[in-house]
This record gives structure tokens, C-alpha cells and sequence, in this order.
């Protein structure tokens, strides 16, 4: 897994809590490096580069969470889904916060751009298949929090930024 501390970080920022916030990208997730100490605290980076493989492991049990909390959000959206032929994962992590003095990672999951929206599909149930239908997109600012805890644990937050 690629090391952030070999990385520059593509910015640092302070956040309304006081805490230096520093960006890194891996792969199509951003990673942000929250820390209380100072700008371009190597500590934390290092710190955050070990508990990478157990966030990143993480990761599939975060979006099944969110996707969770998500149907009792969009009911409609997923009823048309469940009904879909089409298989994959509607939902992925856009970025990462972490906190590693608290162990903590923030999981942003929202819509996967990789799973085929426009194409028609057809019910599970239309043997024949003549009647295909499109399935509907997320709302424009739908977005699940998912704190994974010290310990491990996941839970789904509300979306506070509404």
C-alpha cells in the first residue's frame, strides 16, 4: 500500500475545530490527515501510514453500513434498484478523514461512478425480457458518514451537511 509519508500532501488547511488538516490522494479516494500538533506533523502522517490496512480493510463493511443507512433515507431509490438485474455496488468511499490520536477514520461514501446508471435493465422477475426500464441516480448531495472507531466498530452518521 502506498506510504503517505513518502508523499507530499497535495494541501494543509485548518478546520473550523482547530486541528491541520493535510490532503493526500490514493488512488480515487482522498485521505485527510487531521492533527492538533502542527502543520506537517510527520508523527501523525507515519502514524496514519500504519493504520492505513485496517481502514482500508475496513472499507467494504463501511459501504455495506452506508448502504444500509442509505435505504432508509432514498427507500425509492433502492426499491427500483433491488428490482434491477444489474449487480454491483451502487455506493463507494470518496475520501477519508482520520484522526490518529483517536484511531479514528470518517468514511465519506456516496454514489460509485463506476456502476452503470444509463443503461436499461430489466426486473429480476421478466423472464422475457421486453420491457426494460432505467434505473434512477442518487440525489445530487446524497452522502453517508461512517466513523470506524479505536476499537473497530462502525457506525453511520447523519449527514450534517444536509
Amino acid at each position: 500500500m502506498k506510504k503517505l509519508i513518502d508523499d507530499r500532501p497535495s494541501g494543509i488547511y485548518s478546520d473550523q475545530d482547530g486541528f491541520f488538516r493535510s490532503e493526500y490522494q490514493i488512488g480515487a479516494r482522498l485521505v485527510w490527515v487531521r492533527c492538533q500538533h502542527r502543520r506537517d506533523c510527520i508523527e501523525c502522517v507515519a502514524r496514519v501510514d500504519e493504520l492505513l490496512p485496517e481502514i482500508f480493510a475496513a472499507m467494504p463493511s463501511a459501504v455495506a453500513l452506508a448502504e444500509s443507512h442509505s435505504r432508509t433515507i432514498v427507500p425509492e431509490f433502492w426499491t427500483k434498484h433491488d428490482t434491477s438485474l444489474r449487480e454491483g455496488s451502487r455506493m463507494d468511499v470518496w475520501g477519508i478523514t482520520i484522526t490518529p490520536g483517536l484511531e479514528m477514520a470518517w468514511f465519506d461514501i456516496s454514489r460509485n461512478h463506476d456502476f452503470d446508471y444509463v443503461s436499461p435493465t430489466f426486473s429480476k422477475d421478466d423472464c422475457w425480457n421486453d420491457e426494460p426500464f432505467l434505473l434512477p441516480a442518487f440525489p445530487d448531495r446524497h452522502h453517508v458518514y461512517v466513523v470506524r472507531f479505536r476499537d473497530g466498530s462502525l457506525s453511520a452518521e447523519p449527514d450534517l451537511k444536509g
